[in-house]
């Protein structure tokens, strides 16, 4: 499992209710229970707030500043990302960035994480592809990405009329197998701990769901959301139904442990 560090649970813990006020005494306490202690929850809160992510108010309580996060829109509107797919024709969507020098990491690294999280995969050098079958098109896609961190210099278009070898070759970039068992994996993790609720305490079923949301709503938000012709898109389907009632459940924990109303 991936370490839980201070601020990753912060984060955690305020995306998940953009609008719910936190005093430090609760951040402190969600700390507690994951084992981590109270001057490191103060050093994150400190640094989430200096950094703008955090919004304090003269009462001493945070709430999530979301428009900080690049990535949070992707997160927010996780239970819906499927809904944004339509029925491919076979084109293909293709950004270009050769523009940017090997040097200037930080922007390489915003550009391949927004490659990333649009599921798009390296082909035949600076090219990274994907299928056309995400709602909007290529303008679409060109919007997101520049939000989401791609390189200033870089290049979104559309791709078609290609010779059958070459869509052959696009077509096998993705390891389809992996993507579906991954799923399907996290689901099964789910399914156990939910129906291990009845034997841990509140703390524990605390601890455990925080980490296992946190997985599975980063598994449905870097799934790339293939066309069916290429990928069965019912284990995402089934992914996201599944973690929507963990993540109620969790929440209903949470809420209780650390005293705050239920999200919105």
């Amino acid at each position: 499992m991936t370490e839980l560090t201070a601020r990753k649970l912060l984060l955690d813990l305020v995306t998940a209710r953009p609008h719910t006020r936190f005093s430090i005494s609760a951040l402190c306490r969600a700390g507690e229970i994951v084992g981590l202690s109270g001057p490191s929850i103060r050093m994150a809160t400190t640094r989430l707030n200096e950094e703008g992510v955090l919004d304090r108010d003269g009462r001493g309580t945070y709430t999530l500043h979301p428009d900080r996060l690049r990535t949070y829109p992707h997160v927010e509107h996780w239970e819906d990302r499927h809904l944004s797919v339509v029925p491919w024709n076979g084109r293909w969507v293709a950004v270009e960035n050769s523009a940017t020098a090997r040097t200037d990491r930080a922007t390489l690294r915003h550009h391949e994480r927004a490659l990333q999280l649009l599921g798009f995969r390296a082909w035949r050098g600076s090219l990274h592809v994907r299928p056309d079958n995400l709602r909007d098109g290529v303008d679409g896609l060109r919007r997101t990405l520049r939000n989401t961190g791609m390189a200033p210099g870089a290049g979104a278009f559309g791709i078609d009329q290609l010779d059958p070898a070459t869509d052959r070759e696009l077509r096998r970039l993705w390891d389809t197998g992996e993507l579906v068992a991954r799923l399907d994996r996290t689901a099964d993790e789910l399914t156990r701990s939910r129906d291990r609720l009845s034997t841990l305490s509140a703390e524990e079923f605390a601890r455990e769901s925080l980490l296992l949301g946190s997985r599975a709503i980063a598994t449905i938000v870097h799934d790339p959301l293939l066309p069916e012709e290429l990928c069965d898109p019912e284990p995402h389907r089934r992914l996201v139904a599944l973690t929507r009632s963990y993540q109620e459940t969790a929440q209903a924990v949470w809420g209780r442990l650390l005293g705050l109303d239920e999200p919105n």
